[in-house]
């Protein structure tokens, strides 16, 4: 290969580099877009047969020659961040791929706010959402400590403090970090304040916070604050939510079915004491702390499934007064607080597995009638959201009153009856794809015992199981069932070879629990649930 060389162009410290076109020409409008419109163009560089290449270093170009002639490419440490920009800006995108598989390997505490930057850049997602990773985790160090953070660029800035993925326990430690920025270049940057301040989530700070940034404000003479009496609503509205350092996230037990979406918790259905059987939707709220009544549903539901997707909530199937299966369905929309019914299912369903997964419902088994006498089903029946229908898939076997949570792209079914004819629960767990069929490349450990009716939830990367029971049918003298209820707690991860038991149990010293609702719930830390319980004065922003 002909060596590119550097140019002795232009005054500025940027790198120049010269190749010669003649030689190259051929392979370069064979796989690259940008040197194809170039050379079928009248741009001064086809009629002088040379290219001038501004920002890049004569061994970048080599080494991106070398790999277009060779397909072979040796990346490093010192050489990954020129490729990548050269690969991306040259739009040689399995050369990008390399690159960025390369860079993504090499992100840590000390350089993540640099490849986030260059991710940035570069449109690349994949950089972009591991370094935000570490800077969200280490955001109050990298912002005091590193001195890259002081050279970021305001829109990657902003981009930073937008996201809610920030582990901040208070919102001072954001203000604080612009600050630090802003006073590193003040001249420069005081006319870009009010811009980046639209992102702090001023709403948040408590009282003695605000005395800080009001003594800041009235000793720099840079910022005119604007305030305004909000109640608990308003100031959520006003800052656009919590971070993720704001809040605790619970596993939360009802004995009833549950779903969670953010900051509140929705119970429906179930059986009352008297045996009576519930149409019932409430509604709890972490930041007021209590419950509150919505619109029944259009008839009461017991072992259905109830499931949140794009801020609707969806009853499916289920039965009533014990003998009424149905195959009926209806969704919430928390928008408008009104029922709508959907498509009916294929068949009537009960005690199933529910989950979504990519904007469709999944109800896995259960438990259906024919001619008055129930059985159990070897279906998983899938809704698409988008479209209102329905469509079946079978399954290798039967399975009612499992468990089931979507991760992974895909399904993870846990315990349950294996079958109608079966004396006991089931240890098997099992995961679908998103068709609705049974994967068997995915392996999971059998659970440690036999267990159905339990509740299953996925929390911080991993599956949950709480409760559950075991009844051995017939299994006595007396011909009758010998049941077995559980307050133990497993979990498990993807990789790990076993079920590991927590040290914790449920809060029942002497039995266990089964059916019941399980689902993951965000409790506001009390510094922060404080500013919610009543309408006070916050700071909102900066006056233009």
């Amino acid at each position: 290969l002909t060596h590119p060389r550097a140019s002795g162009r232009g005054g500025g410290s940027a790198p120049l580099t010269m190749f010669p076109l003649s030689l190259h020409r051929m392979l370069l409008a064979a796989v690259n877009p940008y040197f194809r419109a170039m050379f079928v163009s009248s741009f001064k560089e086809s009629q002088d047969g040379e290219v001038l290449l501004q920002d890049m270093a004569p061994s970048t170009v080599q080494t991106i020659l070398h790999y277009l002639y060779t397909e072979k490419i040796s990346v490093t440490s010192e050489t990954a961040q020129a490729v990548f920009v050269a690969a991306s800006r040259l739009q040689i995108l399995p050369l990008l791929e390399i690159c960025s598989s390369f860079l993504l390997e090499q992100v840590s505490v000390e350089n993540c706010l640099l490849l986030y930057e260059l991710g940035y850049a570069h449109g690349e997602q994949a950089l972009l959402r591991v370094a935000m990773r570490q800077i969200s985790l280490n955001f109050r160090h990298l912002s005091l400590e590193d001195k890259s953070f002081l050279h970021l660029k305001p829109s990657t800035l902003i981009s930073i403090i937008s996201s809610d993925s920030l582990v901040v326990s208070s919102e001072i430690v954001v203000y604080r970090a612009v600050r630090r920025w802003m006073k590193f270049q003040t001249s420069n940057r005081r006319p870009l304040l009010s811009k980046i301040m639209r992102h702090v989530r001023l709403p948040l700070l408590t009282q003695e916070e605000l005395r800080e940034v009001q003594l800041e404000s009235a000793h720099c003479g840079d910022m005119r604050l604007r305030w305004k009496r909000l109640n608990r609503q308003e100031r959520l509205q006003e800052c656009g939510g919590l971070r993720q350092g704001m809040y605790n996230k619970c596993i939360v037990c009802v004995d009833l079915f549950n779903m969670e979406v953010a900051d509140k918790l929705y119970v429906t259905g179930g059986v009352h004491t008297d045996d009576s059987y519930s149409d019932t939707l409430h509604e709890y709220s972490s930041f007021r702390g209590r419950w509150t009544q919505l619109p029944s549903m259009s008839m009461p539901r017991a072992s259905h499934g109830f499931l949140n997707c794009n801020q609707k909530l969806y009853a499916v199937g289920g039965w009533c007064r014990y003998e009424d299966y149905l195959d009926s369905a209806e969704c919430f929309d928390l928008m408008e607080k009104t029922w709508t019914p959907i498509s009916r299912l294929p068949h009537t369903l009960s005690h199933f597995a529910a989950t979504v997964l990519k904007n469709k419902l999944y109800l896995i088994g259960g438990v259906t009638d024919k001619l008055g006498s129930w059985y159990v089903s070897r279906k998983v029946l899938i809704y698409k959201v988008s479209s209102n229908v329905w469509t079946q898939v079978l399954l290798d076997a039967e399975c009612y009153w499992s468990g089931a949570v979507s991760m992974n792209n895909g399904i993870y079914v846990i315990g349950g009856w294996p079958d109608s004819g079966n004396l006991h629960c089931s240890r098997k767990c099992f995961f679908l794809g998103e068709d609705g069929r049974v994967d068997k490349a995915v392996v999971i450990p059998k659970l440690p015992v036999e267990i159905a009716g339990a509740g299953v939830v996925r929390w911080r990367k991993r599956i949950y199981v709480l409760g559950g029971e075991n009844t051995y049918l017939y299994n006595n003298h007396d011909g009758e069932n010998e049941e077995e209820y559980y307050n133990t707690i497993y979990y498990w991860e993807p990789g790990d070879h076993r079920w590991t038991q927590c040290p914790e149990r449920l809060p029942f010293s002497n039995w266990g629990i089964s059916g019941f609702g399980c689902a993951t719930l965000k409790l506001p830390k009390k510094t922060i649930l404080s500013l919610f319980r009543k309408t006070s004065v916050a700071l909102t922003g900066r006056r233009p």
